[in-house]
């Protein structure tokens, strides 16, 4: 449906099941609590500074490709930490501006595989701009940590989907979705142009990530559902079926009693056969007088 724009609703916050503008920041929160709660543990314990900085940045922040080579994980940690705790609250309050407004336009399950793409491809911008020629795009014993490709992403999936979209702070003022975004972008310019190239490179995956994520979802595909159904499929995958096992184990069972009774005058392989298959369906308790006896002579030598 094609309306002039769209504004935001007046909806109540969502359950913390179907929010994941909230799942994200609270996975953000836990990793930035965890990190640097060791870091301090680390320093109180008598470590010097140089030594728990080399022992945790480096396993942790993005840096150079030579680096990242031997530890490939920081492709994906890097985003889920930051280095100090305003620039954490920070992006957390405009990580939740754009995946707020984005979950209300596509649904909760494209937030987070968003999130996690755009760390991925602006991770890979990151350490592909050090192969450019300009000196802005060489590290030097800087590891790069924040959710800036992320959010970022999340903001630009948004707006290619609902380019007029409105917040509503209040019923009479509202601020559009653009101006917002555009402010953000051009903070990110002021902080990373003059000196971190890499960073901005990493912003502009988060662009281009979250720019096709949204063109996806306009033309009918659901980029983020089969992260869902994917998972969803592992407990079936990893958990045992019960009810399949108990009858494998059962009908193994009778096959070995097979093998101990042997048709003897007047009785029947048939016969023998189905006093085996009411012990698989209701226990060997569930057997006649003469049932029993039958076994008893079956498998007497």
């Amino acid at each position: 449906m094609k309306t002039i724009y769209r504004k935001s609703s007046q909806s109540l916050i969502p359950p913390y099941s179907e929010n994941g503008a909230l799942q994200l920041i609270v996975a953000s929160g836990a990793t930035f609590v965890a990190f640097h709660f060791w870091r301090i543990i680390m320093l109180v314990a008598g470590k010097d500074k140089a030594y728990v900085f080399d022992a945790m940045f480096p396993n942790f922040g993005l840096s150079s490709v030579e680096l990242f080579q031997r530890k490939f994980w920081t492709i994906l940690t890097y985003g889920w930490l930051h280095h100090g705790f305003m620039e954490w609250v920070s992006n957390m309050i405009w990580l939740y501006c754009f995946a707020s407004v984005l979950q209300k336009i596509a649904g909760f399950k494209q937030i987070i595989p968003l999130f996690v793409f755009a760390l991925l491809v602006g991770g890979g911008f990151y350490l592909g701009s050090q192969f450019l020629p300009h000196d802005i795009f060489q590290v030097r014993n800087i590891y790069f940590m924040g959710s800036q490709a992320g959010v970022i992403a999340l903001g630009f999936a948004a707006i290619t989907l609902e380019p007029r979209y409105r917040l509503h702070l209040t019923p009479t003022f509202s601020i559009p979705l653009a101006l917002i975004l555009g402010i953000y972008v051009v903070l990110d310019l002021v902080v990373y142009l003059p000196n971190q190239g890499n960073a901005l490179m990493l912003c502009v995956g988060g662009i281009l990530t979250g720019s096709l994520f949204g063109m996806a979802i306009k033309k009918g595909y659901d980029p983020g559902e089969w992260v869902y159904a994917t998972l969803g499929k592992v407990p079936q995958i990893t958990t045992p079926n019960e009810h399949a096992l108990a009858n494998k184990k059962s009908r193994k069972r009778v096959d070995i009693l097979r093998t101990m009774y042997e048709p003897k005058r007047g009785i029947s392989q048939e016969r023998i056969d189905e006093i085996l298959d009411k012990i698989n369906d209701k226990g060997y308790h569930a057997l006649s007088r003469e049932e029993k006896d039958i076994l008893f002579r079956a498998g007497k030598e």
